[in-house]
């Protein structure tokens, strides 16, 4: 297993960190502020634009 950083929206994803079976990926760096009714980690950490990066990164490189 890969492991990689949720990245910033500047930042690229490398094909490199990418192209494997399984890869796991730290976003501890994106989400650790968290409040009382929306702790960090929740579910509504998925509205951020950081977690769209990804899988459009994704998509992109499998075209």
């Amino acid at each position: 297993m890969f492991t990689t950083h949720l990245l910033s929206l500047d930042e690229r994803y490398p094909l490199s960190a990418l192209d494997h079976r399984f890869v796991s990926i730290d976003a501890s760096g994106v989400y650790v502020r968290g409040r009382r009714l929306s702790p960090a980690g929740a579910h509504s950490d998925r509205v951020r634009p950081e977690s769209a990066h990804l899988p459009l990164t994704l998509a992109n490189y499998s075209r």
